[in-house]
């Protein structure tokens, strides 16, 4: 029997793009409390960083499908960062129809999926594999 190493650079670039995602959902919750708060100028802030952070989970997503194959991960990533990607969708359509009601509450849901995203990627370590 041989033992197969996997590849650490997925598994790199999930966290990479975990954090980033992190880093503009809280920007996201900054610039809505800031609007919320008299700075008008923040919705135009924030609703670019929504747009852009479709694009960052969209990327995620392919990195959670190289940590699967080549990286040799686990599978549910992809599930999850999916999961996620339908979420940021469709708040940025709620956001744009003005439906706060439903907004603030999937935003926050945005937010904790998205940190314990980032808590399994930075505890997760790549195991050898026995062929």
């Amino acid at each position: 029997m041989s033992t197969i190493q996997p590849r650490r650079w997925p598994i790199a670039l999930v966290r990479v793009l975990a954090i980033v995602t992190l880093l503009q959902v809280l920007l996201q919750a900054a610039l809505a409390g800031g609007f919320i708060s008299g700075h008008v100028g923040y919705l135009t802030a924030h609703s670019v960083n929504g747009s852009v952070l479709v694009l960052t989970v969209m990327a995620l997503g392919v990195a959670t499908v190289l940590l699967f194959r080549p990286g040799r991960g686990p599978w549910w990533p992809i599930l999850l960062s999916a999961v996620l990607w339908w979420m940021v969708a469709i708040q940025v359509g709620i956001g744009f129809a003005r439906l706060v009601g439903f907004h603030i509450p999937l935003g926050a849901s945005i937010l904790a999926l998205t940190g314990g995203f980032v808590w399994w990627s930075l505890s997760y370590r790549p195991r050898r594999v026995t062929a």
